[in-house]
């Protein structure tokens, strides 16, 4: 209840430093005026006002809002975003992530109730850069469509393994989370030939999978106790 309480108060002051923000704004802009974009985008960027509050706050003011700067303001947050982008251990350029998550859509993660499937290998990374096959010894990054192996987020680590395919097998060290829902595999290839399109067997190490569970779930127990006895701060 308590946590509740706080969390409503935190909102109400955001909520009222928004709505000075909208007021000072719709004052300059005067009856049947146009609202910036970029001043709806700030609202909704900093404050957590949708869209569509905004709209409903300025319409009632005989006023609207300039939706192409509203998208222009998002879009150049987007940008910077991607651009500022530096992700765990990856060793592809930034925006190359980006740009398979818009082209592919986000990793269908199974590996909450499955420790194994069969699943199409859809893009292989080598070296920051996107390559049509690589071969025995190599360590690359690969991104398939589906996985039961979980990408290294939120404190916990991601999961290894092995995986398989029509004459070749490798090792999965590592397996990390890129432009939000990508699961990218770290694979050294230990023999055969891997390129996109190979139906692979993604199989999970379920025992260092649950063990690094117990340590993570560990971790916030002993942050629990740490603010119970000592405080908040």
């Amino acid at each position: 209840a308590e946590t509740l309480r706080q969390e409503e108060e935190r909102f109400r002051r955001t909520l009222g430093r928004g709505m000075s923000l909208l007021e000072e704004a719709t004052a300059q802009v005067g009856p049947g005026g146009v609202l910036p974009g970029e001043t709806a985008f700030k609202l909704y960027d900093t404050y957590g006002f949708p869209l569509d509050l905004t709209q409903d706050a300025v319409r009632a003011l005989g006023m609207s809002v300039d939706l192409v700067g509203f998208d222009v303001a998002m879009k150049r947050q987007k940008d910077q975003a991607r651009d500022a982008w530096t992700g765990s251990g990856q060793a592809a350029a930034a925006g190359e992530w980006f740009s398979l998550r818009e082209r592919l859509g986000p990793t269908d993660f199974v590996g909450h109730d499955q420790g194994e499937v069969t699943a199409e290998l859809l893009v292989l990374m080598a070296d920051g850069a996107e390559v049509a096959k690589a071969g025995a010894g190599q360590t690359v990054q690969a991104l398939f469509d589906r996985t039961p192996f979980y990408g290294e987020s939120g404190g916990q680590a991601g999961d290894t393994g092995e995986v398989e395919w029509d004459g070749g097998r490798g090792r999965v060290i590592d397996t990390q989370k890129q432009a939000s829902d990508l699961h990218v595999h770290v694979i050294e290839i230990e023999s055969g030939e891997l390129a996109p399109g190979a139906r692979a067997r993604l199989a999970l190490d379920a025992d260092r999978r649950t063990t690094t569970r117990a340590n993570h779930s560990a971790t916030h127990l002993l942050h629990a106790a740490l603010r119970n006895v000592l405080g908040p701060h």
